[in-house]
């Protein structure tokens, strides 16, 4: 009888173990909240099919003069401390489909296999939700990108990549970025310039978030700008960088609550400054300004927020960058454009 008893007592301590072990893993990997926005698009125009609607545009619109719909930390879907980190619910493929057609890559090193990995911050984003699945490297999204755009020669991604390592230099990251892009050449745009549509098509526009430090001088359109970690509101909440061949307004207050966020969001939308020589990159996407962020609970609101206001046709509103976005969002702001 004693020894059962300690068998007995010994399959609880695993079962509650295993709970624990449970509990744990959804905390780090599972977002939650999965409200969707109830207002609805028309999707009897002849651009709405999301997977195609650039080619109802003109080749002679410079990228800066349309407004497309992009996704914040593209990669971070499978990822650690999912509460906090997890920015997406869909793959980079999924994302293509849906109408979005700017990328945000935040990319490290993998020292085991001396590959470039995706994360956001210091999180590690994986292949799917297992926590033994293997990492995401920047070779895996890169082959999504180039499928759609073989099978979607109308369209163009912006992939605007940003290194988040502070473990390996900058210049050894970019060698390795710079060996993918040179081995599919003919899939990417990588000049210092804003490019009309119709030199774009079926291509990636390269932007990059960092310096030039391999000296290799293929950066696309390099568009380093400051953090804006603040959490209290300032009466401008976007500011201007100007480049040698463009400008950038930029409107990245990710530290900012939902109220003031969506503020400075409508900001942009009334004020923003996007022509041939100027984008206007306007996040939709917060943090919070808290001590712990929840990426998803922030969308839903601001996502929704944004559902419900009203967009001008024929306006370019630059590039609106959203977490957890859907079919219906992407279709409510390129709707915006002039077909």
């Amino acid at each position: 009888m004693r020894h059962m008893g300690k068998g007995r007592l010994f399959r609880i301590v695993c079962g509650i173990m295993i709970a624990i072990i449970v509990v744990i893993l959804v905390v780090l990997f599972v977002s939650d909240d999965d409200t969707y926005s109830s207002v609805s698009v028309d999707e009897s125009v002849p651009y709405a099919d999301t997977t195609s609607w650039m080619g109802n545009l003109s080749d002679d619109l410079y990228l800066s003069e349309i407004t497309i719909p992009g996704t914040h930390d593209s990669c971070a879907r499978n990822v650690m401390l999912g509460y906090v980190m997890r920015c997406q619910d869909t793959d980079i493929s999924e994302q293509l489909e849906n109408g979005y057609r700017y990328l945000d890559f935040r990319v490290a090193l993998d020292e085991k296999t001396n590959k470039v990995k995706m994360v956001h911050n210091f999180a590690s984003c994986h292949e799917d939700g297992n926590l033994f699945s293997d990492y995401l490297y920047f070779d895996d999204v890169c082959a999504d990108v180039y499928s759609f755009l073989q099978q979607h020669t109308t369209e163009t991604v912006i992939v605007n990549i940003k290194i988040e390592d502070d473990d390996h230099s900058v210049s050894d990251i970019q060698n390795l970025l710079t060996e993918q892009i040179n081995a599919n050449k003919d899939y990417w745009y990588t000049e210092d310039e804003i490019p009309l549509l119709g030199d774009a098509r079926g291509r990636i526009v390269l932007a990059t978030r960092f310096s030039d430090a391999a000296a290799t001088d293929m950066m696309g359109l390099n568009m380093q700008w400051a953090e804006q970690d603040n959490n209290t509101p300032i009466d401008i909440p976007y500011e201007l960088y100007v480049y040698d061949n463009f400008r950038v307004w930029i409107q990245d207050r990710y530290k900012y609550n939902v109220e003031d966020k969506y503020e400075a969001i409508v900001d942009g939308l009334e004020n923003c400054e996007a022509d041939e020589n100027t984008l206007f990159l306007n996040f939709i996407s917060t943090s919070g300004d808290g001590k712990v962020g929840h990426p998803r609970g922030y969308a839903n609101t601001l996502n929704e927020l944004l559902m419900e206001y009203e967009l001008k046709d024929d306006t370019s509103y630059g590039i609106i960058i959203v977490d957890f976005g859907n079919k219906d969002l992407a279709r409510h702001i390129y709707y915006t454009n002039q077909f």
